[in-house]
């Protein structure tokens, strides 16, 4: 299938969720409507190997598809986001064990080392208490992760890096918490969930700062983590270009203050539409050629040392992509005066979403700080 397709399917559902998204709102997660055109689409499996019954998109693709979403609406982009980045953790399973799983409707999960994972022979023992499982009330399966346990004992270092195992169960081996009640992204029904104890077969595991996958090609040669923040990134562009568009109509409408020219006639309010436009277009730019090219590398068996760097560069241009977005959302929230503050308001929406969704652990500042330190004469941390 060309890769256009899959752009194209993804802007089929924009007028559906757009009809959906007060009650995905007061639902706290994706409608059925939705879920199901998502599913007869297919775009939950998007990021799924090839060889596993998935489309294996191209960067470039995930993220045209991915700010497809967040533009109909930030809630959807999200979970979709988080669905579709699980199920290309499938890459990383024993290829028997994620082939059924590839079938299935979407996965969740939070991969951030909260659990208990101790290895028992083939097996791994596991349990924990999670949160953020975004897309949760959608998924047939969830994912959590633990500093990995051997015989009582923290696993021998690889890499420099602590084995950081995260593990792939049923969703019906999970409990959920229901209790995402805040301020944004209240549509992604990321709920708090406990992995009770219970024992994973060895192949439903993998470590989080794997390189080689064990299925598909080079795309999952980032990694589980620079793999997760593609789909991210473009969520988050996706919410600034809708907000960009909906203080547009605003002051085409006649916004204006007592005693001052219309705001779309002000210079100051056209400079600042124009620098964020601009700053938008640069992010989603920097973005493709950024994974993109590290794809492109990673496939022609660039040495280890000058991927590193490529990878390391994924992660600096994801902060400055949420950067970019967040700005030009804050930008377009206050230039619409009170009828950003009057609900219904979706750029009220796209404001509450992008501070949410912008303070997420991965695209933290020290990214630049570690991208930039071999360029200074210094070690970046490995990771």
């Amino acid at each position: 299938m060309p890769q256009s397709d899959l752009r194209s399917r993804a802007r089929a559902l924009r007028e559906l969720i757009e009809s959906e998204a007060d009650k995905i709102d007061e639902n706290q997660g994706m409608t059925a409507p939705v879920v199901d055109a998502l599913v007869e689409s297919g775009l939950f499996r998007l990021l799924v190997p090839e060889s596993l019954g998935g489309f294996e998109a191209d960067p470039s693709t995930i993220l045209d598809v991915c700010e497809e979403l967040a533009y109909a609406d930030g809630s959807v982009g999200w979970a979709f986001a988080q669905n579709t980045t699980v199920m290309g953790y499938l890459a990383y399973l024993d290829p028997e064990l994620a082939r059924p799983l590839a079938g299935l409707r979407a996965g969740a999960g939070m991969f951030g080392p909260m659990g208990v994972v101790h290895r028992e022979g083939n097996q791994f023992r596991v349990s924990g208490h999670f949160q953020f499982g975004s897309g949760c009330g959608h998924a047939d399966i969830m994912g959590g992760a633990g500093m990995e346990m051997r015989d009582g004992e923290m696993a021998p270092f690889e890499d420099g890096l602590p084995i950081i195992r995260a593990f792939i169960v049923p969703a019906d081996r999970v409990a959920f918490k229901g209790n995402w009640d805040v301020m944004g992204l209240s549509g992604t029904g990321s709920f708090d969930y406990e992995v009770p104890e219970q024992m994973v077969d060895a192949g439903m595991t993998f470590s989080i700062f794997a390189r080689e996958a064990k299925s598909g090609g080079s795309l999952y040669g980032l990694g589980p983590v620079p793999l997760g923040t593609i789909s991210s990134v473009a969520w988050a562009i996706g919410v600034a270009e809708r907000a960009m568009d909906e203080i547009v109509e605003i002051v085409k409408a006649g916004r204006m203050r007592m005693g001052s020219a219309p705001t779309r006639e002000q210079q100051t309010f056209q400079r600042d539409f124009g620098y964020h436009a601009m700053a938008l277009r640069s992010a989603r730019l920097l973005a493709h050629d950024v994974y993109g090219g590290t794809v492109a590398a990673i496939e022609r068996g660039e040495a280890k040392d000058a991927r590193t760097e490529r990878i390391r560069e994924t992660r600096a241009a994801a902060s400055y992509a949420v950067e970019a977005a967040k700005a030009a959302v804050v930008f377009a929230y206050e230039a619409s005066g009170s009828q950003g503050l009057r609900n219904p308001s979706l750029l009220q929406r796209c404001f509450r979403d992008i501070y949410v969704g912008a303070s997420h652990l991965v695209f933290d500042e020290r990214n630049y700080v570690e991208n930039i330190k071999s360029r200074l004469g210094l070690e970046p941390l490995p990771f």
